[in-house]
């Protein structure tokens, strides 16, 4: 009852006594009623009126009930209006035909007034509740898409003014340090390690903003060049922490290559830092699940709470102090964005022997092996 005040019904049927039983009634409940006597004339009122729901016959002159209905739902204009059917059809093929073709209900004739008007008022608050919730959810994108500009607009724009202040502290130290008190030398070294933290920010803000806005289309691609870019780009920091990696031999799945190697680079660099009074060990494998590949990255490391667990992906989340583990809490938020983007999940678990096992799923490559 809550949409009557403000919406339109249109009923499409041949039949002037029916049509004036439902008019008089829904009218008398705050309804504004339209009029057609065939399919043809309820496509045109439909699209130029922009009615709120459809009664519709089925047993009509021309186009029949099911025919007025599938061109009702192939019409962008008019796609989006729930049609209920009202027919001496009974039937269970001629209902499974009228939702085949697209409608929301089904009233059987000879109908009480009272359900009709029930069953109208009930698709009319679900379609303004769907209304409410596509208004919401273009908002939140919109919103979404204003902080991503922002954030990239600000991270470029503190790049200069940044490399600025790190070149004359980097001036300061070359010039005096030693030459003042160990106090002064103090200083500078923070000032150094601060600029440089900032840079690291700024880069990932750069990245994550960049995830949608620099993106490439989806396509074929190998995981294990994947894989291989991203281990190259950690050689050092695999050669200096004495790190084993084992990769299986990994699918080819739909993606953009660039980054798909930044996921694996975050996470192989993760499973590298977060590793105690040991030697890293870190396995890359995949799993077939349905249309999609499971991709698991499992290390020997500190491990993450079950608490954790979703908390981590999240934007500037340390569970770690800066100076036990160095990080902007970015990383993980960059994968998680990536992966969501192709259309796939991210988690962490905990390892069967200790440390984590990170997984995340990709569209498979269906043309793979033929």
């Amino acid at each position: 009852m809550q949409a009557s005040e403000i919406s339109t019904i249109l009923i499409v049927d041949d039949t002037p006594a029916n049509v004036r039983v439902v008019a008089e009634y829904l009218g008398s409940h705050g309804y504004t009623v339209m009029v057609a006597e065939d399919g043809e004339e309820g496509l045109e009122r439909a699209r130029f009126g922009q009615p709120d729901l459809i009664l519709l016959d089925v047993m009509m002159p021309g186009w029949d009930g099911f025919e007025t209905c599938r061109r009702l739902q192939a019409d962008p204009v008019t796609s989006g209006i729930p049609v209920i059917f009202m027919t001496a059809l009974s039937d269970i093929n001629d209902k499974i035909r009228a939702y085949d073709a697209g409608a929301v209900d089904y009233v059987t004739k000879p109908f009480h007034a009272e359900e009709v008007l029930a069953r109208v008022s009930t698709h009319l608050n679900l379609r303004a509740t769907q209304r409410q919730l596509l208004a919401r959810s273009q908002e939140l994108a919109r919103s979404n898409a204003e902080l991503e500009r922002m954030a990239y607009v600000a991270s470029h724009d503190l790049q200069e003014p940044l490399r600025m202040v790190a070149s004359y502290v980097q001036l300061l130290e070359r010039r005096y340090r030693g030459r003042l008190d160990a106090e002064a030398d103090e200083f500078i070294t923070f000032a150094m390690e601060g600029a440089k933290r900032m840079q690291t920010l700024i880069e990932d803000l750069l990245t994550i903003s960049r995830v949608d806005t620099k993106a490439r289309p989806l396509q074929r691609v190998d995981c294990n060049d994947v894989a291989a870019m991203a281990l190259a780009a950690l050689r050092i920091a695999i050669n200096e922490s004495g790190a084993q990696v084992r990769c299986d031999a990994l699918p080819s799945v739909l993606g953009d290559a660039g980054q798909l190697a930044q996921v694996f680079q975050n996470l192989i660099a993760n499973a590298i830092k977060f590793c105690r009074d040991r030697p890293p060990q870190v396995d890359i494998g995949a799993v077939r699940e349905g249309r999609y590949w499971r991709i698991t990255i499992q290390d020997n490391g500190i491990g993450v709470a079950p608490e954790n667990g979703q908390r981590i992906f999240d934007m500037f989340q340390r569970l770690h102090a800066g100076h036990e583990y160095p990080g902007t809490g970015i990383g993980l938020a960059i994968c998680k964005k990536i992966i969501e983007r192709h259309g796939g999940a991210i988690g962490v678990t905990p390892g069967p022997a200790g440390g984590s096992v990170f997984y995340f799923t990709l569209m498979a490559d269906e043309q793979e092996g033929l």
